[in-house]
């Protein structure tokens, strides 16, 4: 069961080293994992807004850096050259303080960009049922990943089976945004992100 506000704990490693020692950032960012379809760009967008921080969407930073769409950066280069820019791109804004960070859904493959988020941020994994979050991404023509898949639902599954572990062990906290408006999850991430910093 995800963690809500209102009944949200810690995951493990949030017990294991305290957030207000990690951080080295002020304001730290506020770092959005999760697969696609969470909503972490959607949310992520307003909780920027309501915190007066800069937004920004690690798959956008990759495109731009590329200047290609991710789709085709996975055509024409393939997922090795797109891991490598994304390491990049997380590294540049994970030194900069007073982002929200919306970050792609593999990011939390490669340690390195764990470590780099952690350092100065507060990480909350964003989850959803697969029939919303599938519901949520629409075209799948911009998503590698599901684009060939014949049975999308079930290609959709095993990503997320594979990636869940990844995610539990990178994030600070967990919600569910399974059913909530865009403005309720957000304002559920905020409260969270204060716990995080001690507010």
């Amino acid at each position: 069961m995800c963690d809500r506000i209102g009944e949200s704990k810690r995951l493990a490693n949030g017990d294991a080293e305290r957030l207000d020692a990690r951080l080295g950032c002020n304001p730290p960012n506020l770092v959005l994992i999760g697969f696609m379809g969470a909503g972490k760009t959607s949310v992520g967008r307003v909780c920027a807004r309501r915190l007066r921080f800069r937004f920004t969407d690690t798959d956008l930073l990759v495109e731009r850096m590329a200047d290609k769409t991710i789709a085709q950066i996975f055509e024409e280069d393939g997922e090795e050259q797109f891991r490598h820019l994304e390491q990049i791109a997380v590294a540049r804004i994970s030194r900069r303080c007073g982002n929200v960070i919306a970050t792609g859904g593999g990011v939390i493959l490669n340690p390195v960009n764990v470590h780099n988020l952690r350092r100065n941020g507060v990480i909350i994994w964003l989850q959803t049922q697969t029939e919303e979050a599938l519901r949520r991404v629409g075209d799948r023509s911009s998503r590698p990943l599901l684009s060939e898949a014949e049975y999308p639902a079930k290609r959709f599954e095993q990503l997320l089976v594979k990636r869940s572990p990844f995610y539990a062990r990178a994030a600070d906290y967990r919600l569910d945004s399974t059913g909530l408006r865009v403005s309720e999850a957000a304002e559920s991430v905020i409260a969270l992100y204060r716990k995080g910093i001690g507010l």
